[in-house]
């Protein structure tokens, strides 16, 4: 039975009887007490077990919220970040969608729009309505149409002249496109800065004319036009004469300004179309195209002549600047821009060797000289190398005693076959060479060397003059070569007498000077070559310290037949005496010649009539002979 029932019983003061006679009953009771007590335990098990399952789900959501709230806050600090990266990149962002609507843009868009002035598009299409090249654009364009999927980049132009490189990216989701992100970058600076270096590689930095790598591709560009329209071209290879004398005496910044007039008066010469050019220095090249005749040519070159004659005014100074020209024609002479060039300029030399001031067409026959004095160089550099030139001395006599006191050096050249190369035509080509250097070593160390010899034959007042040239002179290499010589050799420096061309102290007077005077400590005296033949000037005289005079033979050739001729000879002897100077009568070359600068008491002579040029013995023998002494 049941415990709660037998307590209930009890309590009740049940007999045992009561509970026999109603055993059954009490059973049935016992039962229900039983199986209430097992639901309740059955219950109780259940809400056990459903309240342990609601608080593991209660832990789980109090997990998942956690967990939520953790995810939410990186996701907001990743919206945060990606928000500073998108505004704080310096590329302009833009995202389109799909359809080409422009979703978002950041700071550095809207700074776009607000500085360039442009309104916000908001369309992919309107972006096209602020770009330069609309059919560039549209080709991009199409090129995504075709690949979606493709990165893209590239540089295009704004209407307000800005340059931008640009990346395009697809936004891709689930492998399909939402849309693209472009991103641009202003390279305007940049540009800026490429299009100054392209432009300073094209063109001269003092005139901003077309420098010879533009020249050629202009000079090739014009030969194609002529061909297709059947006319010529020339090529004008135009060089200031003597343009150095103006950087020398009033310096550089003063040329400069002498380069830039020239150039506005040839462009105000020439046509639209034509194409000058600066090569550097003082050399231009003028191509002047759809030339019909010669004439055309010959009257732009008058009219340049003319044009550049004008003179220059230069602070209070006044100038005058000649120039040459040398012309070549396409097609007549060549159909290639170097070879026209190259053409221009010998015929631009030819110029310059007849006088200067004056044009010259190139022709085959110069082309052969070029060639002829080619070889001569490339034989001369071989001469020097094998030492090959020697000296010869022409005395020069006392006209008081018609004695040998001096000798001047002069350089000769025979090559192997006996040929003999004249100095008028090997001299020069070392001079436009820089050659003359080398011949001028060879004959300080040959004539610093034969002082030596006749020093050792007992002839110890025989001095040798040598002459140099502006380039020699100012060869800073070369006077301390002639220096250290003497040095060497223990040789007084009155034993050697400089030969100078009036020519050299049209360069730099001042610099010559110092030079001079340098060389005066040592006792090295100086001649003054070929007085009255080409700029003279009395105030270098008295500027300079020189010791001798020497009257151009040229005034000697005509004594006899033209009194002006005379005239000068006297005047130039009188001056040179009343600024204490020697003068000497060079190419006296007949009795006439000798007793009239004898008359007018000419200091020293030499000349053919007297004594050619000889060998080292041969001056040797005639000194002995002439000094009594011996």
């Amino acid at each position: 039975m049941h415990k709660l029932l037998l307590r209930q019983l009890k309590r009740t003061q049940k007999d045992e009887l009561f509970i026999a006679d109603n055993n059954n009953l009490l059973s049935s009771i016992s039962d229900a007490y039983a199986q209430h007590e097992q639901s309740v335990k059955m219950l109780e098990r259940s809400l056990f077990l459903i309240s342990n399952e609601l608080n593991e789900r209660n832990e789980t959501l109090k997990s998942q919220l956690a967990e939520m709230k953790q995810v939410q806050h990186k996701l907001e600090h990743s919206i945060g970040l990606l928000n500073a990266t998108f505004n704080s990149t310096g590329e302009i962002l833009f995202v389109y969608a799909l359809n080409g609507e422009l979703l978002s843009f950041n700071s550095m868009g809207q700074a776009f729009f607000d500085e360039s002035g442009f309104k916000p598009v908001s369309h992919w299409e309107e972006f096209m309505s602020i770009v330069k090249d609309k059919q560039h654009m549209l080709s991009i364009i199409d090129d995504l149409n075709q690949n979606p999927f493709q990165y893209l980049t590239g540089t295009i132009e704004l209407l307000d002249k800005r340059f931008f490189d640009f990346r395009s990216l697809p936004q891709i989701q689930e492998e399909k496109i939402s849309g693209r992100v472009w991103c641009f970058r202003d390279v305007t600076v940049q540009k800026q800065y490429e299009a100054t270096i392209e432009y300073h590689a094209f063109h001269d930095a003092l005139t901003g004319l077309p420098n010879r790598a533009l020249l050629l591709d202009r000079i090739s560009h014009s030969i194609a036009s002529s061909k297709r329209e059947n006319n010529k071209l020339a090529v004008l290879f135009l060089d200031l004469d003597d343009f150095k004398k103006i950087n020398d005496t009033e310096g550089h910044d003063a040329g400069d300004l002498v380069l830039k007039e020239v150039v506005r008066r040839l462009q105000g010469r020439l046509r639209e179309f034509d194409t000058l050019s600066r090569q550097g220095g003082d050399e231009f090249i003028i191509v002047l195209e759809k030339i019909e005749s010669e004439m055309v040519i010959k009257q732009v070159c008058q009219d340049l002549l003319a044009l550049i004659k004008q003179p220059f005014i230069i602070g209070s100074r006044q100038f005058v600047v000649t120039s040459s020209i040398g012309i070549s024609i396409f097609p007549n002479d060549d159909n290639n821009a170097n070879a026209l060039i190259r053409k221009a300029d010998l015929a631009m030399y030819q110029s310059k060797s007849l006088g200067k001031n004056s044009f010259h067409f190139y022709s085959q026959a110069l082309e052969k000289e070029a060639l002829t004095q080619l070889a001569i160089e490339q034989s001369l550099r071989k001469a020097i190398e094998n030492n090959d030139l020697y000296l010869v001395y022409q005395p020069k006599v006392d006209l008081h005693t018609m004695k040998v006191v001096s000798v001047e050096a002069l350089c000769r050249w025979t090559q192997e076959d006996g040929t003999v190369i004249p100095p008028d035509v090997f001299i020069p080509i070392a001079e436009q060479t820089g050659l003359i250097i080398d011949i001028g070593r060879l004959v300080i160390s040959k004539a610093c060397l034969q002082l030596v010899k006749w020093r050792e034959a007992g002839i110890g007042e025989l001095a040798i003059s040598i002459n140099l040239s502006c380039l020699e002179f100012q060869n800073e290499a070369l006077i301390t070569h002639l220096i250290d010589t003497l040095t060497h050799h223990k040789l007084e420096g009155k034993s050697l007498i400089i030969e100078l061309t009036e020519s050299i102290f049209m360069e730099d007077k001042f610099s010559v000077k110092n030079i001079m005077l340098r060389l005066n400590e040592y006792g090295i005296t100086f001649a003054l070559d070929d007085f009255g033949k080409g700029y003279s000037s009395f105030s270098y005289l008295q500027f300079l310290p020189l010791h001798y005079l020497k009257i151009d033979k040229a005034f000697l050739q005509d004594v006899e037949s033209s009194s002006s001729s005379a005239a000068i000879a006297k005047t130039i002897i009188d001056i040179g005496h009343n600024l204490g100077l020697k003068v000497i009568a060079e190419g006296v070359e007949d009795q006439f010649m000798l007793d009239y600068i004898k008359t007018y008491e000419c200091d020293l002579a030499q000349g053919f009539y007297l004594y050619k040029p000889m060998l080292p013995e041969a001056i040797e023998s005639l000194y002995l002979v002439n000094d009594p002494s011996h």
